[in-house]
Formats: structure tokens, sequence, C-alpha cells
């Protein structure tokens, strides 16, 4: 079981230390690679509200791994990436879709690919957000 792994990761996203949340998104940006277990294992240390927050941080050093974590719980199973969406992520997609960082850039690209490989209602979500646009 990774649980107790993961707690005390997640614990240290909400440290005021940059690096210390940036070395914490990349660990837990691992172990969320990987099967749909290991995914359900990182939410339900319940990182998602946290993750999103982290999508907007103003360093692209804590940006980067935070969305690598959301796009790998992406390609998990719908109602893990559904969790993602009632988060507030696809605001946060959109705005990313514009970065200058072209690596952020492309996972955001990423991430919007894969929760439109969910369901008609996520693809809807997707599209009432605005992210098609900007992908074409």
């Amino acid at each position: 079981s990774l649980a107790p792994t993961i707690a005390p990761l997640a614990s240290l996203l909400y440290s005021g230390d940059n690096e210390i949340v940036t070395d914490a998104c990349w660990a837990l940006s691992y172990l969320s690679d990987g099967s749909n277990s290991q995914i359900q294992a990182v939410l339900d240390a319940g990182v998602s509200n946290q993750l999103i927050k982290l999508l907007a941080h103003k360093l692209n050093e804590v940006k980067q791994p935070a969305l690598r974590i959301v796009g790998n719980i992406c390609t998990g199973e719908h109602l893990q990436t559904q969790s993602i969406i009632d988060s507030g992520a696809l605001p946060c997609l959109r705005e990313m879709m514009s970065s200058e960082k072209p690596s952020i850039r492309k996972e955001a690209c990423w991430t919007v690919s894969n929760i439109t490989a969910g369901t008609t209602s996520q693809i809807q979500s997707v599209m009432s957000e605005g992210l098609v646009p900007p992908l074409v």
C-alpha cells in the first residue's frame, strides 16, 4: 500500500517553503504515474483542492509538478478524472494553455486530452470551459 508514503508527502503540499512543495509534488507525481489504485491512493490523501491551488502558483517550478499530478490523475478512471474537474481544474488548465513556458502548455494540453478521453459530460465540460479553441 502506498498510503503510508503518500500521507506525509500530501501534508508537505501545504508548506510555506516553495522548494519543499515542489519536491513533494514531484514525488507525488511519480507515485500517481501508474495504476488506477495508485491514482486513488493519491486522491484518498485529499490533495485535489490543494493541487488546484498550486496550479495557480506564481512559480512555474511549483506549477509544473502539480500539473503533472493532475494529468496523471486524469489518466485514471472516469470518477478520478471527475474529481479533478469538480475541484475546479478546468479554468486553471485554460490559463496554463497560454503559459509562456512551452512545457507547461504541453502538459496542460496533455491533461485536457486525458479529460476528453472520458465521459460525454467530461467532454462537454471541456468544451463549455472554452478549452478546445486553444488546442486547435
